[in-house]
C-alpha cells in the first residue's frame, strides 16, 4: 500500500508525538524531553524519552526507538499503511484510495482468508453441538444454565471427537494446506505426512475482535483432559495479549464502565444476568497491552477476580497496570461462592448488581489485603501495617483521595496523622527523587561524555550512523560530506536510503528533519534502525577535531564501498583503477571550517 511522501509526512507533523504518546502512557517534562515508564519492557523508573523537537522517542532501557508511526505500529500490533490511516483519522486527513504492493496484497489476501475459515469453523462448530455427537456438550451448557439465546449469540460450539473432521470441512471448502496451517486451526504432523485439527472433542468458544469478526477460539475439555482450556495460538490477525473475551459485546453495550473478569463462564453469565458491559482474560496475566485495548471501551474498570489467594494476587498485579493507563479502578470479590457464575446462579443478578455498586476504591481493597497480614491488637504490627500502608498511599495521584484515606488508615492503626502524613511524604519524595535519578542515570549511560565526543571510527556500521547523523544535524558537515562521498557509497539498504534523502533535500534547498527521514521506511526493523542513526547527537566544539573525526569515518565507507567493487571487478584495468582510488583515500581530507 502507497500513499505520497508529502502526505505522509503531513499526517506526521499534523500528530504531535507528545500527544499522541501521552494518550497511551503519562510522560512528565525533564529539559526539553518527556519521560515516562516504557511501554514496551517491564520497568518501575522511567527511560521511556520523548524528544518534542526531534519528534521520536527512544528507550534507555531496551532501546526501541522511532516516530510516532513506529510507535502506533508497536501499540496497536498494525503495519505501516494501519497506523498513517489511524493517525489521518486523528487528524481529520481523508486519504486516497490506497494501492497495494504485492507482497501486501499477499498479506491482506492471507487475512481475509483466515477471517473466512474462522467464521466457517464457528458455523461448523455451532453445527456440531446440536448434533448427536455434541449432546454431551450441550447438555454442560444447559446445565451450566446458558440460555440457548446466548449459546447462539455467542457462537457457542463443539468440535467433535477424532482429529481431522474440521480438516475435512475446510478441504472441501477448497481451502489451501498453507492458509489452513497459519489460521492455526489445523495442524501439521512432526513428520509432514498429515494434518489434523487443533481442536476436538471441546466445548468451543469463538473469540472476536472489536469488529464482530471471529479471529481465534478457546476449548474447553468436556470429560477429562488437559489442558482445561486450549486457546488458538498467534496468527496474523489474533494477538492475545491484545484481545479479551467479549470485548465486541462490550463494546456494543456503549458504557463508560467495564466490569473485568477471569474467565470465559464469567463473562457469559454476567452478561446473560443483564450485565453487558463485561470483558474476561483468555488465561494471560493483564498486561498494558489489555489496558490499551479496554481504553478504546471504557474510562472505570470494576475489577472482579475470584475471592481466592490466586485472584488476590492477580487483581493486585491488574491494578497497577490499569491504574497507569489512566482507569479509574474499584474492586469487588465474590463471597459465599466460588466465583461470579456460582454467585449469579445462588442468589441472582440483582444481589449481583449490588455487588457491583459495592465495589471499593483499588486503594481501599489494597490496604483491605495489606491489612489481612497483621494483628492490629500487635504494636509491632500495627507498625508495619502503617508502613505497607503508606506506600500504597504515596501512590495515589490524586490529593483529595490521598488526604481521606490517610485520614481512614491512621484511625484504623492508631496513630496519629501526621505521623502517617509525613511517612508518605518521604516515600513521594523518595520516589520522584528515584524517578529522576533513574531517569538521569540512564541517559548518562547514553549520552555519556564518551559516546558524546568519542567520534572516532570503530566499523562500518558505526561510521555510516555518525556520518549521517553528523550530516543531519550539521549543515557544514552536510555540504563538506557530500562534496566527496556520494550515497551510493553507503551501504544498501537504510543508510544508503538516508543518505539519498538527506543529499537530495541538502540540493533542493531542504533541512532534513530526522521524523521526516524516519516515515520514509514502513517496517518497524527499519523505523528503528533509521531512528538509532539520529537517537545520539555528536556535539563537537573543537573544529579540528570533528574535521579529524569526519575524514577518518568517511575514508573507512569509501573504503568499504571499494572494497565491494574491488571483489566483483573482473578486468585488470578495473582492478588497478580501484586500488589507485583506495590508495589515495588516505590521502582525503575533509575540511569543515571554511565550508
Amino acid at each position: 500500500m502507497f500513499y505520497p511522501q508529502e502526505l505522509i509526512d503531513e499526517i506526521r507533523l499534523q500528530n504531535d508525538i507528545v500527544s499522541v504518546i501521552s494518550e497511551y502512557i503519562t510522560l512528565k517534562p525533564k529539559g526539553s524531553s518527556y519521560f515516562g515508564l516504557c511501554p514496551f519492557h517491564n520497568e518501575s523508573t522511567p527511560s521511556f524519552s520523548v524528544s518534542a523537537d526531534k519528534q521520536f522517542y527512544y528507550c534507555f532501557g531496551c532501546g526501541e526507538s522511532g516516530n510516532v508511526y513506529s510507535f502506533i505500529m508497536r501499540m496497536e500490533g498494525c503495519d505501516f499503511p494501519e497506523a498513517v490511516k489511524r493517525l489521518a483519522d486523528r487528524a481529520h486527513i481523508t486519504l486516497p484510495e490506497p494501492e497495494y504492493s504485492a507482497e501486501a496484497a499477499r498479506a491482506e489476501k492471507l487475512k481475509t482468508q483466515i477471517y473466512e475459515m474462522h467464521k466457517a469453523a464457528g458455523r461448523y462448530y455451532y453445527a456440531a453441538l446440536h448434533s448427536q455427537n455434541g449432546e454431551k456438550a450441550l447438555e454442560y451448557l444447559n446445565g451450566r444454565g446458558v440460555r440457548p439465546d446466548i449459546q447462539k449469540k455467542f457462537g457457542l460450539g463443539y468440535a467433535p471427537s477424532g482429529r481431522d473432521h474440521l480438516y475435512k470441512y475446510f478441504k472441501d471448502k477448497g481451502f489451501s494446506k498453507d492458509a489452513m496451517i497459519k489460521s492455526g486451526l489445523i495442524m501439521e504432523s512432526k513428520d509432514g505426512r498429515g494434518l489434523y485439527d487443533r481442536f476436538f472433542n471441546r466445548l468451543m468458544f469463538p473469540i472476536f475482535d472489536l469488529q464482530g469478526r471471529a479471529i481465534a477460539f478457546g476449548g474447553r475439555v468436556i470429560e477429562k483432559g488437559e489442558p482445561k482450556y486450549l486457546n488458538s495460538p498467534e496468527t496474523a490477525v489474533f494477538n492475545k495479549s491484545k484481545t479479551l473475551y467479549g470485548m465486541n459485546f462490550a463494546k456494543a453495550a456503549r458504557k463508560r464502565e467495564i466490569i473485568l473478569v477471569e474467565g470465559y463462564m464469567d463473562m457469559i453469565s454476567i452478561y446473560q444476568a443483564g450485565f453487558e458491559n463485561v470483558v474476561a482474560g483468555l488465561g494471560t496475566a493483564f498486561n498494558n497491552d489489555h489496558a490499551r485495548t479496554l481504553r478504546k471501551l471504557a474510562e472505570s474498570v470494576i475489577l472482579l477476580y475470584d475471592s481466592d489467594e490466586a485472584g488476590t494476587r492477580a487483581a493486585l498485579r491488574a491494578i497497577p497496570v490499569l491504574v497507569n493507563n489512566g482507569f479509574e479502578v474499584r474492586v469487588t470479590q465474590v463471597t459465599e461462592a466460588k466465583d461470579a457464575d456460582e454467585f449469579i446462579k445462588k442468589y441472582g443478578s440483582e444481589a449481583f448488581g449490588k455487588l457491583i455498586i459495592d465495589a471499593v476504591s483499588h486503594i481501599t481493597f489494597r490496604i483491605n489485603c495489606a491489612k489481612k497480614n497483621y494483628n492490629m491488637d500487635n504494636a509491632e504490627h500495627r507498625v508495619r501495617f502503617a508502613e505497607e500502608a503508606a506506600k500504597v498511599l504515596a501512590d495515589v495521584s490524586n490529593d483529595i483521595e490521598r488526604d481521606v484515606y490517610t485520614k481512614e488508615t491512621a484511625a484504623v492503626c492508631g496513630i496519629d496523622e501526621s505521623a502517617l502524613r509525613s511517612r508518605i511524604t518521604k516515600i513521594m519524595d523518595a520516589t520522584e527523587g528515584e524517578f529522576l535519578k533513574e531517569a538521569e542515570k540512564k541517559r548518562k549511560r547514553v549520552y555519556s561524555e564518551k559516546d558524546s565526543r568519542d567520534i572516532r571510527p570503530k566499523g562500518i556500521i558505526e561510521a555510516q550512523r555518525m556520518v549521517l547523523s553528523l550530516a543531519a544535524y550539521n549543515d557544514r558537515v552536510l555540504k563538506s560530506v557530500f562534496s566527496v562521498i556520494n550515497p551510493d557509497e553507503f551501504e544498501k539498504g537504510v543508510y544508503r536510503t538516508l543518505a539519498e534523502r538527506i543529499y537530495s533535500d541538502s540540493r533542493n534547498g531542504v533541512k532534513s528533519e530526522p521524523a521526516d527521514l524516519v516515515s520514509c521506511f514502513e517496517t518497524l526493523e527499519e523505523q528503528n534502525a533509521a531512528t538509532a542513526v539520529f537517537a545520539l547527537k555528536y556535539d563537537v566544539d573543537d573544529i579540528r577535531r570533528l574535521e579529524k573525526a569526519v575524514t577518518e569515518n568517511v575514508r573507512l565507507i569509501k573504503k568499504n564501498y571499494t572494497d565491494g567493487l574491488l571483489a566483483s571487478a573482473v578486468t585488470a584495468e578495473e582492478i588497478k583503477k580501484l586500488i589507485e582510488d583506495k590508495r589515495k583515500l588516505d590521502e582525503l581530507n575533509i575540511t569543515i571550517s571554511d565550508s
